[in-house]
C-alpha cells in the first residue's frame, strides 16, 4: 500500500518495482496480492496515470465525508499487470485507486488504505521506495509468530547507497525516548551462542516508508492516531503503543528497499517541517510515557529547552510547544486509552533493548561513520 501525494514522477520510476516484487511473491507462493494506491488529494495527473495503468477507482470508506464510490477504470496501460479477486490466485496483483479530494496527510492517508483492504498483511511503502524483487516473502516469514506486530526492511540510500534504515534501538535519556540509535546483526561474532531470544531482531519502531503490518492488529490499536496528522512521529507512535500492548517490532535484513530520501517533502518549506516533527515528538512523549519518574524528567527537560530556547537561538521549539500544548485535550483523553490498554511498562520495552544490545552478534551504531569503522558488519 503506497500513500501518496503529488508523487506522479516518483510512482512512474519506483512503482515497477513494487509490481515486480508482488509477482514474485504470488509466482513463488501462490498467493493473490493487491496493490493499493491512496491518492492524497494530490493536483498533478496521478490519478489519470494511475487509471491508465489499470488502477480501478474504489470506495476506501473515507468516514465522515461522503466520498465518492468508483470514479473510474483504466484500460491498458505501460505496467503489465491485470486485475484479479482476492479471493483466488493469480500472479499478477490487483491494482486499486483510493482518492482523497483533499489533501489529509500521511497518517490519514495510510489509515484509509488499511481499512480498505482486507488481505492480512499490508507493506507499507513511501512512493520514493525502489523495492528488491525478493523483499516480501523473508517479511511475512515473520509473522507465524502471533505477537508480531510488524516488521520493517533493510533500508539503503538511493543515490549515495549507503545503508540509512536497518534495526533500531530504544532508551530513555535526558528526558526523551530515544528511539533513531541503530544496530545491525554480525553472525559470526555470535556464532555458537545462539538462543530463541538471541536470533531474534527486535526493533523500536517501523518505519512507515518500508515495513509490513498485521492489518487486523494494526487497526485494533486504532491505527496511526489522528493527533500527529498531517505527518511524522506516527510510525514511531503505533509501534511504541504495540510494544507496550505486548507485541513485537522486528528487523528483517533479508528484506531490502532503497530510498530516494524526503522526495516528497523537499519542496515543503523545511521549517515548518522541523516544527511539525518537534510538535509531534512531543506528543508521542505526553501520549505514551506513563512512568513517573520518566515523565518527570521529560517535563524538566522540555521546561529547560523552553527557557533557553531564545539563547540557542531555536524559537521555534516554542512554537512547537505552543503547538502540542493545543492539543491537550485529546492528548489527555488519548494518554488515558494508552494507560488502560498497556501490558508492559515504559521501562519494560526499554529493558528489551537493553538485553539487546548487550548480545555478542549486535553492533550498535549513532551514525554512519561509526558502522563504517566497523570491521566485521553484516
Amino acid at each position: 500500500m503506497i500513500p501518496s501525494w503529488n508523487g506522479l514522477e516518483l510512482l512512474k520510476r519506483f512503482l515497477p518495482s513494487v509490481i515486480a516484487a508482488a509477482i514474485q511473491y504470488s509466482k513463488q507462493f501462490k498467493a493473490p496480492t493487491e496493490i493499493v494506491i491512496v491518492d492524497d488529494g494530490s493536483v498533478d495527473e496521478t490519478v489519470a496515470w494511475l487509471l491508465g495503468q489499470g488502477f480501478v477507482a474504489v470506495d476506501g470508506k473515507e468516514k465522515g465525508t461522503g466520498d465518492e464510490g468508483e470514479i473510474g477504470r483504466g484500460g491498458d496501460g505501460e505496467i503489465d499487470s491485470e486485475r484479479h479477486s482476492s479471493s483466488a490466485y493469480s500472479s499478477t496483483p490487483s491494482l486499486r485507486l483510493i482518492k482523497n479530494e483533499t489533501n489529509r496527510g500521511f497518517g490519514p492517508a495510510c489509515n484509509r488504505g488499511f481499512e480498505s483492504t482486507s488481505h492480512p498483511l499490508v507493506f507499507l511503502l513511501n512512493n520514493d521506495v525502489d523495492v528488491d524483487v525478493d523483499s516480501i516473502a523473508p517479511l511475512v516469514e515473520n509473522f507465524a509468530d502471533a505477537s508480531v506486530f510488524a516488521v520493517h526492511c533493510r533500508v539503503f540510500d538511493l543515490e549515495s547507497g549507503r545503508e540509512c534504515g536497518s534495526g533500531k534501538v530504544g532508551s530513555f535519556s535526558s528526558g526523551f525516548i530515544r528511539v533513531h540509535r541503530s544496530y545491525v546483526i554480525v553472525p559470526e561474532i555470535g556464532a555458537g551462542t545462539e538462543s530463541g531470544e538471541q536470533t531474534l531482531r527486535y526493533s523500536m519502531f517501523a518505519s512507515g516508508g518500508s515495513a509490513m503490518f498485521d492489518r487486523r492488529t494494526f487497526l485494533e490499536i486504532g491505527g496511526f492516531d489522528r493527533l500527529h496528522a498531517p505527518m511524522y512521529w506516527e510510525d514511531v507512535d503505533i509501534s511504541y503503543r504495540a510494544w507496550k500492548r505486548g507485541l513485537s517490532v522486528l528487523y528483517e535484513p533479508r528484506s531490502v528497499v532503497h530510498h530516494r530520501v524526503s522526495s516528497t517533502m523537499r519542496n515543503v518549506n523545511q521549517r515548518s517541517v522541523r516544527r511539525m516533527q518537534q510538535r509531534n515528538r512531543l506528543i508521542y512523549h505526553w501520549v505514551n510515557l506513563h512512568d513517573g519518574l520518566l515523565m518527570a524528567s521529560h517535563i524538566m527537560w522540555v521546561a529547560l529547552l523552553a527557557f533557553t530556547a531564545p539563547l540557542r537561538l531555536q524559537p521555534g521549539f516554542l512554537v512547537s510547544l505552543m503547538a502540542a500544548l493545543k492539543k491537550l485535550p485529546q492528548i489527555r483523553e488519548r494518554r488515558l486509552e494508552e494507560k488502560r490498554a498497556a501490558r508492559r511498562s515504559d521501562r519494560d520495552v526499554f529493558r528489551i533493548f537493553t538485553s539487546l544490545e548487550k548480545r555478542p552478534d549486535v553492533i550498535a551504531y549513532d551514525n554512519y561513520a561509526d558502522l563504517e569503522a566497523t570491521p566485521s558488519r553484516q
